[in-house]
């Protein structure tokens, strides 16, 4: 029984205790259990009884033994300074540490009890009679904690130390390694960005280690963690006075935590809540939350202060729709919790796992991570190391800047790396970093906060583009105008929107440049983002490509911000490839892209259900502009004869196809661009011989877009296409554009408004 029954004197140690003491009603009778099941242990004067099976490992100042929690066992003394560790070490479960009082390296339990049971799996108790501080971890069966300390309750014990920071040791002097670091001579700042190559260990090496590697080793940052519900290796070597030694001698730190993982972790880990609320997975985010409440806790108590990075270690899992939306929104409440502390976020996660998600919501109106810390292994151990942190997880256009770091080797793939410098020898993960580190001390968050909106511009297959305008941690920001132009300078308002809907703005206007203008409730402009230029893009228009008896499939594409323009195109059923065109230049104005198909392939598609293919086609352009869709390829033949054909062009708008297809003589459309840096509201006639064939309509095409303009025959328009020998109806077509809106710098588009073309109206079943 853990019991006072002296007055202890006042010395040193019992200082220290105090911090972390319990009151002493916690403690009950020792509990009944069967011989053959439990043994007792003793140390110090101090009996616990635990199960049989539970290894004890006695420590001692030369010990190499690994006090890690995510394993059954007791271990009794002042862990080594060189603990022998595996290097992936997650997880929880029922462990017990007695360690002597005036141990400092332990961390802090987790403080913050918001996020449910889950979240505790950890206390820390002082047992003044014996000078000692038990540090106690549980996951699925805490009663055997509960039985070997002899306490009534656990959760009692957390709050009894709950906002406790471990005991830090006072007057130490902060030694500078025998050799400076010759990576990053001086010492480390927080916040600072270091590129080059980092480790990390399950343990915290000495400093007698740092110390050795720091001259001679070519790694200039190193990996620690600082705690969480699921942070196996804990202690050691790591308290305030480490952190200030090691910053001190130039040694940038990569704070981990490792908080609950992901649903359906395969390290049996305690795992974020999947409740769906309101189709929120907000447990999930207060959980978020309440782990970067306690990592900036634990930070804090190492002396990491305000503007330093702190990384979430999200193990690999398997990615379904629970798993993935819980960890998403479990990652946005620690940035934006983190960010509201004064912290860096940074995320450590697999290639194929969490920094899949994060991938998946870049640019969208998700909060995503400062810093982004790939998990991407070589097959071998490499005989060079990489030179950046570019990964093909993420894409160049994502994190850019010095943002991402990258663990390209790990004990994990089957083989310990042990590496050897100034006579030491350590297991180690390697990883090479290009982003910001933590040192000892505070900075500042502000640098990360921009000083102006931003807006993200991503081409999309369709031809359209989506904007993102964002501007994080600014308040009062309640919309957002969006405009363009062909120039940097001088751009013209297209639309807005507000704060409240806005995700990713999809526009038909396809403009060379854009940028955002963030308003407040009385409409003030409050900030304007600098104009970004839209990349070069191919785009595939329309939903089906029309093929004839014997001729090529003719798809609509075009080339968009893109001085010149070669392309090639594929056409795919399903994994099969159906056609292929050779590298084709296609105008900057789009045009039809034709595909060549068998004879085989023909008869395929005559006898295809409902005489519909289903296929994709793909673009692959010479700039290295992509684009997919899926289109249905619909068969026709000609017969009768061939009407005269021919088209002209207007100032704003061209008519690209000289052949209209109408389904069951009723429905059809023809092929236009819009050639105005304004949207083309554009009016429709179909006429022959001055009589009306179809009812006019107005229709919109964006600036710089491909489209149908649709229409619908008139009962004269039908009957006369019904009533023709073969069916080739030949029709004039009106398209007249409306002008644009008078603008500061005047309309560029002069000239006529109407385009004209002759056309032949073609009908297929």
């Amino acid at each position: 029984m853990i019991r006072s029954r002296t007055r202890q004197p006042r010395i040193q140690w019992t200082a220290l205790i105090a911090i972390v003491a319990v009151c002493f009603g916690l403690l009950a009778t020792p509990p009944l259990a069967s011989a053959n099941a439990t043994r007792t242990v003793s140390y110090h004067g101090l009996k616990l009884r635990v199960p049989s099976s539970w290894p004890v490992f006695r420590l001692g100042a030369g010990s190499s033994v690994c006090v890690r929690f995510n394993r059954h066992a007791v271990y009794l003394g002042r862990p080594g300074t060189n603990e022998s560790c595996p290097l992936h070490a997650v997880g929880r479960t029922e462990a017990i540490l007695v360690s002597p009082g005036s141990y400092t390296g332990l961390l802090a339990p987790v403080s913050r009890l918001s996020a449910g049971p889950s979240a505790g799996s950890m206390a820390r108790i002082g047992d003044a009679a014996h000078h000692l501080i038990i540090t106690a971890t549980w996951n699925r069966h805490p009663q055997l904690v509960r039985a070997a300390l002899w306490l009534r309750s656990l959760r009692a014990a957390m709050l009894a130390t709950n906002g406790h920071r471990p005991p830090v040791a006072r007057g130490s002097t902060i030694r500078s390694h025998a050799i400076a670091h010759e990576i990053t001579p001086g010492p480390a700042a927080p916040g600072q960005v270091y590129t080059g190559l980092a480790f990390d260990t399950c343990t915290t090496q000495s400093e007698a280690a740092m110390a050795a590697w720091g001259g001679s080793s070519p790694y200039g940052a190193v990996g620690i963690y600082i705690g969480g519900t699921n942070a196996a290796c804990l202690g050691g070597n790591l308290n305030a006075s480490w952190v200030s030694t090691e910053s001190a001698a130039g040694w940038h730190l990569l704070p981990l935590y490792v908080g609950l993982q992901a649903p359906g972790n395969g390290c049996g880990c305690q795992a974020l809540s999947t409740t769906l609320t309101n189709g929120q997975y907000a447990t999930a985010a207060s959980q978020g939350t309440a782990a970067a409440q306690d990592a900036v806790a634990q930070a804090q108590a190492l002396g990491l202060g305000s503007g330093n990075p702190i990384y979430f270690d999200m193990e690999n899992y398997k990615r379904t729709t629970a798993a993935s939306g819980a960890v998403l929104a479990f990652l946005q409440a620690w940035t934006q919790q983190l960010h509201a502390s004064g912290y860096l976020s940074g995320v450590y996660s697999s290639g194929s796992s969490g920094v899949a998600d994060l991938v998946a919501n870049y640019g969208t109106a998700y909060l995503e991570p400062d810093e982004l810390w790939t998990a991407a292994w070589s097959p071998t151990t490499p005989s060079t190391p990489p030179t950046s942190a570019a990964t093909s997880w993420v894409p160049s256009a994502d994190w850019p800047g010095p943002h991402q770091l990258l663990q390209y080797y790990s004990d994990a793939q089957g083989k310990v790396p042990y590496e050897t410098y100034g006579g030491t020898r350590i297991s180690i993960d390697r990883d090479y970093v290009n982003a910001p580190t933590a040192a000892v001390g505070a900075g500042t968050l502000l640098a990360t906060i921009p000083v102006a909106p931003t807006v993200t511009v991503r081409p999309q297959a369709d031809g359209s583009v989506k904007l993102l305008p964002r501007w994080p941690g600014e308040p009062g920001v309640t919309a957002y105008n969006i405009l363009a132009g062909a120039a940097p300078v001088g751009l013209t308002p297209l639309t807005s929107v507000t704060t409240d809907t806005v995700h990713a703005v999809k526009l038909h206007d396809v403009h060379a440049f854009y940028e955002v203008q963030a308003l407040n409730a009385a409409g003030q402009v409050l900030g304007t983002s600098a104009p970004v230029a839209t990349p070069p893009s191919v785009a595939i228009f329309g939903n089906s490509g029309f093929v004839g008896a014997r001729g090529p499939v003719g798809v609509p594409v075009a080339c968009l911000n893109a001085t010149t323009c070669e392309v090639q195109g594929a056409i795919y059923q399903g994994t099969q490839l159906l056609a292929q065109t050779s590298i084709t230049a296609i105008p900057r104005q789009g045009g039809q892209l034709l595909f060549p198909l068998s004879a085989q392939e023909h008869q395929a598609l005559a006898t295809a259900k409902s005489r519909r293919l289903a296929v994709t086609v793909t673009l692959t352009a010479s700039n290295g502009a992509t684009a997919s869709r899926p289109l249905q390829l619909i068969p026709y033949t000609s017969s009768g004869a061939s009407p005269q054909r021919h088209s002209w062009a207007s100032a704003a708008l061209q008519i690209l196809g000289t052949r209209s297809f109408v389904s069951n003589a009723w429905t059809g459309g023809v092929l236009a661009v819009c050639r105005s840096s304004t949207p083309c509201v554009a009016t429709t006639k179909l006429t022959r011989a001055g009589a009306a064939l179809a009812t006019p309509r107005t229709q919109t095409l964006g600036a710089g877009e491909i489209g149908y303009l649709t229409y619908r025959l008139s009962a004269q328009g039908h009957a006369l296409l019904r009533a023709l020998p073969g069916n080739q109806l030949g029709a004039r077509v009106t398209v007249t554009t409306a002008p644009p809106a008078p603008s500061a710098a005047g309309s560029v588009d002069k000239g006529p408004r109407t385009a004209m073309a002759l056309v032949s109206l073609e009908s297929f079943r």
